[in-house]
């Protein structure tokens, strides 16, 4: 049965879906701020954390208002003593229009995948190799993984975020069990009819052991059961494992999300 909202390869819905859910995913834990030429999203509790402090929907049209964006967010960070690290380009927003700009004030470029199912898979039943349970229930093995995640981060991770947003309605967030030792999490984040599949994650010693089918299984049947329209998941463009095997899991790719980031001192 194919997806009631039609996705495809350009997925223009779909690049607006993982957009519309990366902001409710940072009001969990950021304050939100429409500024002049993007929404700043503040979190003074996480201070070192550049996801939780952001700078999105960016939309600039010259390297003049680029200036300008640029001092009215760094001050609009500063006045809750924080750095802003991280800024998320508007969906149609030409990144040529600010890349040099952005490069010059020690800014890399991080682009993003957008991925989404364009029709329900059949299902792989591994419940005799893995329990997946609710991480509500799972508090001290959901800290655990999350732990070995942030030790494992590019850049900057904090448990105590991802503790912070499990408790939020529309997350639902699960623990992979081999046994009794945690193997990954992973969890779904609805908002509206869209499904974002998010934070997922297998331990080191557990990989190449049909953990990530498992826990993307789940996922999968738990969307459907929730009837969402767009099934969609994030990754980085440099995670090319990541890509291959969400295709090889039934989705496919719908362009390219552009990020810039740069190094907290």
């Amino acid at each position: 049965m194919d997806l009631s909202l039609n996705v495809v390869a350009d997925g223009p819905n779909v690049r607006g879906a993982i957009l519309r859910t990366n902001q409710a995913f940072l009001e969990l834990v950021s304050t939100k701020t429409t500024l002049d030429y993007g929404i700043a999203f503040a979190a003074p509790e996480f201070p070192t954390v550049s996801e939780c402090n952001q700078f999105r929907e960016v939309w600039i049209e010259s390297r003049d208002d680029a200036a300008t964006a640029l001092a009215q967010a760094d001050a609009h960070f500063a006045d809750s003593e924080l750095t802003c690290s991280r800024w998320a380009l508007a969906e149609g927003q030409k990144s040529e229009t600010i890349e040099s700009f952005m490069r010059d004030f020690g800014f890399e470029r991080d682009d993003r995948v957008a991925m989404a199912l364009d029709g329900w898979p059949a299902a792989i039943d591994l419940t005799d190799k893995y329990r997946v349970l609710p991480a509500r229930a799972m508090r001290a093995a959901f800290s655990d993984v999350c732990s070995q995640r942030a030790s494992e981060a590019e850049g900057d991770a904090s448990v105590d975020v991802d503790v912070e947003r499990l408790d939020d309605h529309r997350l639902d967030a699960f623990v992979i069990m081999d046994g009794k030792i945690p193997a990954g999490i992973c969890s779904l984040f609805q908002v509206g009819d869209i499904g974002r599949f998010a934070d997922m994650y297998v331990v080191a010693d557990m990989r190449r052991k049909k953990v990530g089918t498992a826990m993307v299984n789940h996922l999968i049947a738990l969307a459907r059961r929730l009837t969402v329209s767009v099934a969609c998941i994030e990754v980085r463009q440099s995670n090319e494992p990541a890509v291959a095997f969400l295709k090889k899991c039934g989705f496919i790719e719908a362009g390219t999300l552009v990020e810039f980031v740069r190094p907290i001192a």
